[in-house]
This record gives structure tokens, sequence and C-alpha cells, in this order.
């Protein structure tokens, strides 16, 4: 028995084929498959330990994080005020009338009074968890703390938009994330940490998104499904290609910068000044170079790692479609773009509330006739981009204590899933721009993706080598 299958056509001219926009809402169910999901864990995890890392040695940021202006460390008077009274009534801290209060070591003291089964009232506990949360509003935050602050904000007004219907918000949070979270980490002085943390997370997209995308081609060109570790083990080998894609227009605006620099740094020169002055418009020319291959980054950098996957080119290959795409259809680009964005906040949404209910169903349930205080800190609505730990309450004995600790942690692999769907939805969705665009400039179909056997870069079959066949 046949499937029918359902088609709108308007004037003979069939809707599915010439509006594929919609196309890129598929990357939002193929980004749930479970091989997927686990590569995007494996990713944040790891992004999260290079952050731990960058912000233990590090220099901290104002307690307000990215929407604060620069800081020099010193608290204001009200702050000192806050922390001091917070010590005094909460810890048995043994302060100094003229000296500084270092606000981690109240926040220390008061986890562990919060962890002492019975040294909080009941009546009181309101009071102690404003005054905790008062004095973590007084902490430095470390560069990988105030970014994910950052961009998790960010993230919400996404979701906030798309339910609202607010594409002008969902725009904005997306150039908030690409433009604004380098530029207010440049305004910290946090140079180093964006050199760590970028190269970083390039590596790991290089690796495992490479892998991913090239999950989401595969699926696209034969409805096939590759595995997780194949997948990784196609980015491996293709790593110099995967990597170079990303950096190369970084590095090409990088020396364009560098002679700049060294032009300036050469008009002090008497004379050669008048001269350098004359053909001051070869370094417009070299401005204007930078410019388009920053703006072109953020506009169509997705496209990069994609090209790879799909066409297995090299990396100075991938820049030049993805900028040659961006360049011959950027209306095609702003509108796939979008439908992207549209994906993410929707898949967001189902995201958070799935695993919002999954944890307050199993703690509300299990908890029930749990007649001990194993989940006092369970379930509930948890805020997925906060990183901000609240006190962790004490369980009595050593072995509630542990059940306390296993129960944290599996609540927190749900939080990590949210986020691996992210990086897992966001590697599928490029790709499917990627191979929308590529059939609206070059007008190859969906099914068109290199394959073994083929020449790297091209579609074209490799040659046969006939004088190495024995014919005997």
């Amino acid at each position: 028995m046949k499937r029918e299958i359902h088609r709108m056509t308007v004037d003979e001219m069939e809707f599915g084929k010439v509006f594929r926009f919609g196309r890129v809402f598929k990357a939002i169910g193929s980004s749930l498959e479970p091989g997927r999901l686990a590569l995007g864990v494996l990713v944040i995890a790891l992004i999260g330990l290079g952050g731990q890392l960058s912000d233990w040695v590090g220099q901290t940021l104002p307690p307000e994080g990215l929407t604060a202006e620069p800081w020099n460390g010193d608290l204001t008077v009200s702050q000192k005020r806050t922390v001091r009274r917070a010590a005094d009534k909460w810890t048995d801290l043994d302060l100094k009338i003229d000296s500084d209060v270092d606000p981690r070591d109240v926040l220390s003291a008061m986890r562990s009074q919060f962890a002492s089964p019975g040294a909080i009232e009941a009546s009181r506990m309101d009071a102690f968890m404003k005054d905790f949360d008062a004095v973590n509003g007084t902490r430095g935050r470390g560069p990988f703390e105030a970014t994910v602050d950052w961009v998790g904000l960010q993230f919400a007004r996404i979701a906030e938009g798309t339910l609202e219907l607010s594409p002008v918000t969902v725009m904005d949070a997306a150039i908030d994330i690409a433009w604004e979270t380098p530029r207010r980490l440049w305004n910290h002085g946090q140079c180093w940490f964006m050199l760590f943390m970028g190269l970083w997370t390039l590596l790991l997209i290089a690796i495992f998104g490479g892998g991913l995308c090239r999950m989401e081609a595969v699926k696209a060109a034969g409805g096939q499904r590759l595995g997780p570790l194949d997948a990784v083990e196609f980015a491996l080998s293709r790593f110099v290609n995967m990597f170079g894609s990303l950096v190369i227009p970084l590095v090409l605006a990088g020396v364009l910068a560098g002679v700049l620099l060294l032009v300036g740094l050469l008009m002090n020169v008497p004379f050669l000044n008048i001269i350098l002055a004359i053909f001051y418009g070869l370094s417009l020319i070299g401005g204007l170079g930078i410019a388009m291959l920053l703006l072109g980054y953020a506009a169509c950098g997705g496209l990069l790692i994609p090209a790879v996957a799909v066409e297995n080119c090299d990396g100075g290959d991938a820049m030049q479609r993805a900028y040659s795409y961006m360049l011959t259809r950027p209306l095609h680009l702003i509108l796939y773009t979008g439908m992207g964005l549209i994906g993410l906040g929707l898949g967001l949404v189902l995201v958070i509330l799935l695993g919002n209910a999954a944890l307050s169903v199993t703690a509300g349930l299990q908890g029930t006739w749990a007649w001990n205080d194993i989940f006092s800190g369970a379930g509930g609505v948890i805020e997925i981009f906060s990183t901000i730990d609240g006190p962790e309450p004490g369980h009595g004995s050593w072995w509630n204590g542990l059940s306390g600790w296993f129960i944290g942690f599996w609540e927190s692999v749900v939080v990590m899933l949210v986020l691996g769907w992210i990086f897992s939805y966001c590697c599928a969705a490029w790709t499917r721009i990627y191979l929308l665009m590529r059939r609206a400039c070059d007008g190859l179909e969906e099914d068109t993706i290199w394959y073994s056997g083929l020449i790297p870069g091209t579609l074209a079959p490799e040659q046969f080598d006939t004088e190495s066949v024995d014919h005997s």
C-alpha cells in the first residue's frame, strides 16, 4: 500500500520546491537524536572545563558581569556594609573593624551554616536566603562565568521573542551574542581570556561540530544515519581543513591589522609620514578588508564547517564558498538565518519545558514517600543558564548526603542535555542553511554531497588507475 503524499501547488508551481526555507526546522528534530545529544553534552563539558580554568587564573569582572563598566576590584561602601552585616548575623567569623571582608569567605561560611541541620530556623530561612543573594551580588565574577550569564540572558531573550512573535527581539539577541560579547570582554581587558577560550572553542567546534554537521549532511542527502563515532572520525581525519576554515578569516584580518599598526608606527618618522599619508588610500582599503572579513565572519561563519563537512574541501575553499554565497544571495542568507533563529527559539522553549517538567515531576513523585530531607533541594524550576549556585542543604547523615549529591548530579545532567541540544541544533541548522544557500547559488540539490570515491572538494569521481590493475 503506497503512502499518499500531499503537495501544495499554485499555478503549477510546487510550494515545497520553491520555498524551501522551512526545511531549516528539520534541524529541531534531528538535533534531538541521542548520539548528537551525547556529542553536544561532551562539547559543553569540555568548554566548561576550559572556562573553569580561565576563571581560576583570570582577572575578575564586576559583580554585575558584562553589563557593568570596567571594575578595579574594590567594593563600594554599601557593598562592604552588606557583606559585614551578613557576616555578623549568620556566621562565626571573627572580623576586625578596620579590615576589608572578602565576600567569598562570607559565602563559604554561610554555606556551612546552611548545610548544618537545625542551624537556621525555618522562620528565618527567607531572611537568610535574601542576605545570601545580597552577598553573592557583591562577589566579582570570573570572565567565563560572566560570559555564560550574558549569553544565557540573550538565549532567554530569543525564547521570549519567539513566544511573543517578535523577530526584532530574536535578531537583537543574536547580534548581542555575536557582537556585544567580544566587545564587552574587550572593554573589560579580557584579551587573553578571549584568545584562550576562542581557540579552545574553535578547536572543539572543528572536531565535534564537524562531526555533527557531517551527520546532518548525510541525513539530508539520503535520510541515512551516521553514527557519532564515525562522524567524529570523519572530522578528525579532516581536522586541518575544519580548523583552518574557522581560523583563516581571523588570521587574514589579524595580518591586515598588524600591517596597519606597523604603518601607524612608521608615521612617527619625519618625511616618511608624508609618503605614507599620500598612500593612505591603501590603508583605507586594508581597513575595509578587515571590516568585511570580520562582518562576513559574523554573518556567514556558520557556513564554514558545513562547507567542509558537505564538500570535503580545504579551509580556503570553505571560506571562498561561504563568503561567495553571502555576497551572491544576501537576502536568502538573511531569510534562512532568521528561520534558524526562530527554530532555535521554538526548540529552546520545548527542551527547557521538558527539562523542568522532568525535574519537577520526578522529585515531586519520588519525594512524596521519602520522609527524610534528601529531596529538599531537588526539582523545581531551574535556571538553565544560571552560574550562581545557592547553598546546599545538609542531610544529617553521610548516606543521606551522598544520596543528595547523586540526585544533584543527575539533575545537572538534565541541564547539560539542554545546553548540548543547543550546540547540536546550531550545527544541524547551519548545515541545512548551507545546503539551501548552495542550491540557491549553484543549483545543487541537498542529496548531492561528497562521499568516499569522489575527488575532495568536488563531486567528480576519482580517476581509475588502469595501469595498477592486474589483467592476468
